[in-house]
Protein backbone atom coordinates (compact mmCIF):
# COMPACT_ATOMS: atom_id res chain seq x y z
CA UNK A 1 0.00 0.00 0.00
CA UNK A 2 1.60 3.34 -0.97
CA UNK A 3 2.11 6.05 1.18
CA UNK A 4 0.34 9.35 0.64
CA UNK A 5 3.61 11.62 1.73
CA UNK A 6 0.67 14.66 1.29
CA UNK A 7 -1.57 13.03 4.08
CA UNK A 8 1.27 12.21 6.24
CA UNK A 9 3.00 15.94 5.88
CA UNK A 10 -0.91 17.22 6.69
CA UNK A 11 -0.98 15.27 9.74
CA UNK A 12 1.95 16.31 11.30
CA UNK A 13 1.02 20.36 10.93
CA UNK A 14 -2.44 19.60 12.22
CA UNK A 15 -0.85 17.92 15.56
CA UNK A 16 1.74 20.35 15.97
CA UNK A 17 -0.66 23.48 15.14
CA UNK A 18 -3.98 22.18 16.48
CA UNK A 19 -3.79 18.93 18.33
CA UNK A 20 -7.17 19.40 20.21
CA UNK A 21 -9.06 19.42 16.66
CA UNK A 22 -6.73 16.80 15.35
CA UNK A 23 -6.92 14.24 18.27
CA UNK A 24 -10.76 14.23 17.52
CA UNK A 25 -10.28 13.46 14.17
CA UNK A 26 -8.27 10.56 15.09
CA UNK A 27 -10.48 9.04 17.32
CA UNK A 28 -12.86 8.69 14.68
CA UNK A 29 -10.56 7.35 11.98
CA UNK A 30 -10.38 3.42 11.84
CA UNK A 31 -6.62 3.04 11.74
CA UNK A 32 -5.10 0.07 13.62
CA UNK A 33 -3.06 1.48 16.65
CA UNK A 34 -0.31 -1.15 15.63
CA UNK A 35 -0.06 -0.35 12.04
CA UNK A 36 0.46 3.32 13.14
CA UNK A 37 3.74 2.43 14.51
CA UNK A 38 5.02 0.30 12.10
CA UNK A 39 4.00 2.81 8.89
CA UNK A 40 3.78 6.01 10.63
CA UNK A 41 6.22 5.99 13.50
CA UNK A 42 8.78 4.30 11.16
CA UNK A 43 8.88 7.03 8.32
CA UNK A 44 8.82 9.88 10.71
CA UNK A 45 11.36 8.11 12.47
CA UNK A 46 13.66 7.72 10.06
CA UNK A 47 14.48 11.92 10.14
CA UNK A 48 16.64 11.88 13.38
CA UNK A 49 17.83 9.21 11.97
CA UNK A 50 19.06 9.96 8.52
CA UNK A 51 20.34 13.43 10.08
CA UNK A 52 22.37 12.13 13.06
CA UNK A 53 23.99 10.14 10.54
CA UNK A 54 24.49 12.90 8.41
CA UNK A 55 25.73 14.91 11.16
CA UNK A 56 28.33 12.86 12.29
CA UNK A 57 29.65 12.44 8.74
CA UNK A 58 30.13 15.87 7.83
CA UNK A 59 31.10 17.42 11.27
CA UNK A 60 32.76 14.65 13.58
CA UNK A 61 35.78 15.36 13.15
CA UNK A 62 37.68 12.74 15.22
CA UNK A 63 37.90 10.14 12.87
CA UNK A 64 38.61 9.23 9.42
CA UNK A 65 35.85 9.66 7.22
CA UNK A 66 35.05 5.68 6.06
CA UNK A 67 35.65 5.16 9.95
CA UNK A 68 33.03 7.48 10.77
CA UNK A 69 30.88 6.30 8.11
CA UNK A 70 31.01 2.73 9.17
CA UNK A 71 30.29 4.11 12.92
CA UNK A 72 27.31 6.36 12.10
CA UNK A 73 25.59 3.95 9.37
CA UNK A 74 25.38 1.04 11.90
CA UNK A 75 24.80 2.87 15.33
CA UNK A 76 22.01 5.20 13.26
CA UNK A 77 20.47 1.53 12.03
CA UNK A 78 20.46 0.48 15.83
CA UNK A 79 18.92 3.50 16.82
CA UNK A 80 15.74 3.49 14.24
CA UNK A 81 15.07 0.00 15.54
CA UNK A 82 15.32 1.37 19.31
CA UNK A 83 13.23 4.78 17.81
CA UNK A 84 10.49 2.23 16.22
CA UNK A 85 10.74 -0.79 19.19
CA UNK A 86 10.37 1.79 22.06
CA UNK A 87 6.82 3.12 20.57
CA UNK A 88 5.80 -0.24 20.70
CA UNK A 89 7.01 -0.87 24.43
CA UNK A 90 5.17 2.19 25.20
CA UNK A 91 2.39 1.52 23.57
CA UNK A 92 2.21 -1.60 25.85
CA UNK A 93 3.26 0.22 29.24
CA UNK A 94 0.42 2.81 28.30
CA UNK A 95 -2.15 0.49 28.19
CA UNK A 96 -0.93 -1.15 31.33
CA UNK A 97 -1.00 2.03 33.82
CA UNK A 98 -4.15 2.92 32.00
CA UNK A 99 -6.37 2.02 35.31
CA UNK A 100 -3.91 3.69 37.32
CA UNK A 101 -4.83 7.18 36.01
CA UNK A 102 -8.72 6.09 36.04
CA UNK A 103 -8.54 5.30 32.41
CA UNK A 104 -9.69 2.39 30.94
CA UNK A 105 -7.69 -0.08 29.14
CA UNK A 106 -7.51 -0.08 25.54
CA UNK A 107 -5.06 -1.65 22.87
CA UNK A 108 -5.68 0.15 19.76
CA UNK A 109 -6.13 3.50 21.83
CA UNK A 110 -3.20 3.20 23.29
CA UNK A 111 -0.91 2.36 20.38
CA UNK A 112 -2.71 4.95 18.58
CA UNK A 113 -1.84 7.54 21.43
CA UNK A 114 1.47 6.71 21.76
CA UNK A 115 2.41 6.99 17.47
CA UNK A 116 1.19 10.73 17.04
CA UNK A 117 2.23 12.12 20.36
CA UNK A 118 5.84 10.93 19.20
CA UNK A 119 5.85 13.04 16.09
CA UNK A 120 7.72 16.18 17.72
CA UNK A 121 10.47 13.91 18.43
CA UNK A 122 10.63 12.83 15.04
CA UNK A 123 10.18 16.33 13.35
CA UNK A 124 12.86 17.80 16.30
CA UNK A 125 15.62 15.32 14.90
CA UNK A 126 15.96 17.80 11.70
CA UNK A 127 18.54 19.68 14.10
CA UNK A 128 20.20 16.36 14.97
CA UNK A 129 22.44 17.63 11.77
CA UNK A 130 24.46 19.31 13.90
CA UNK A 131 25.41 17.24 16.62
CA UNK A 132 26.26 19.53 19.25
CA UNK A 133 22.21 20.33 19.37
CA UNK A 134 20.86 16.50 19.70
CA UNK A 135 20.24 16.99 23.47
CA UNK A 136 18.41 20.58 22.66
CA UNK A 137 16.47 18.89 20.19
CA UNK A 138 15.44 15.85 22.50
CA UNK A 139 14.04 18.31 25.12
CA UNK A 140 12.61 19.80 22.62
CA UNK A 141 10.55 17.12 21.38
CA UNK A 142 10.07 15.04 24.43
CA UNK A 143 8.61 18.13 25.95
CA UNK A 144 5.91 19.07 23.02
CA UNK A 145 5.06 15.07 23.27
CA UNK A 146 4.28 15.02 26.81
CA UNK A 147 1.49 18.10 25.87
CA UNK A 148 0.04 16.20 23.04
CA UNK A 149 -0.23 13.25 25.13
CA UNK A 150 -1.82 14.85 27.87
CA UNK A 151 -4.63 16.10 25.43
CA UNK A 152 -4.55 13.36 23.22
CA UNK A 153 -5.23 10.82 26.51
CA UNK A 154 -8.12 12.78 27.71
CA UNK A 155 -9.56 12.68 23.68
CA UNK A 156 -8.37 9.40 22.87
CA UNK A 157 -8.84 7.28 26.19
CA UNK A 158 -11.04 9.61 28.09
CA UNK A 159 -8.62 9.92 30.82
CA UNK A 160 -10.07 12.48 33.75
CA UNK A 161 -8.53 16.14 33.29
CA UNK A 162 -6.96 15.92 36.94
CA UNK A 163 -5.14 12.92 35.63
CA UNK A 164 -4.32 13.44 32.33
CA UNK A 165 -0.82 15.47 33.75
CA UNK A 166 0.56 13.15 35.60
CA UNK A 167 -0.45 10.58 33.26
CA UNK A 168 1.42 11.98 30.24
CA UNK A 169 4.66 12.87 32.55
CA UNK A 170 4.51 9.35 33.54
CA UNK A 171 4.57 7.80 30.14
CA UNK A 172 6.85 10.61 28.27
CA UNK A 173 9.49 10.10 30.99
CA UNK A 174 9.36 6.24 30.56
CA UNK A 175 9.83 6.64 26.84
CA UNK A 176 12.55 8.86 27.37
CA UNK A 177 14.28 7.12 29.95
CA UNK A 178 13.83 3.97 27.85
CA UNK A 179 14.89 5.15 24.53
CA UNK A 180 18.09 7.74 26.02
CA UNK A 181 19.48 4.13 27.88
CA UNK A 182 19.02 1.91 24.72
CA UNK A 183 20.61 4.69 22.80
CA UNK A 184 23.84 5.22 24.33
CA UNK A 185 24.22 1.33 24.82
CA UNK A 186 23.53 0.37 20.99
CA UNK A 187 26.24 3.64 20.23
CA UNK A 188 28.59 2.32 22.83
CA UNK A 189 28.56 -1.37 21.14
CA UNK A 190 28.99 -0.02 18.00
CA UNK A 191 32.03 2.47 18.66
CA UNK A 192 33.63 -0.67 20.63
CA UNK A 193 33.16 -2.66 17.99
CA UNK A 194 34.66 -0.33 15.19
CA UNK A 195 36.28 2.64 17.01
CA UNK A 196 37.32 1.43 20.30
CA UNK A 197 39.54 3.55 20.33
CA UNK A 198 37.29 6.45 20.21
CA UNK A 199 35.54 5.06 23.21
CA UNK A 200 38.44 4.26 25.30
CA UNK A 201 39.51 7.70 24.52
CA UNK A 202 36.25 9.15 25.78
CA UNK A 203 36.64 7.48 29.02
CA UNK A 204 39.96 8.46 29.41
CA UNK A 205 39.47 12.29 29.20
CA UNK A 206 36.49 11.84 31.74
Amino acid sequence: MAIDFAALFQRILDLLTNPHKTWRVIKSEPDRGRRLVTRYVLMLAIIPTACGFLGVVLFDSRLSFGDRFLFSLISSLLKLAIFVGSVFVLGMLVNTMAPSFDTERSDNDSFKLVAYMSTPVWVAGFVTLVPRLTALAALAGFGYATYLFYVGAQELMETPPEKALRFSIASVVSWFVLTLITAWIAVQITGLMFTPALILDGIVQK
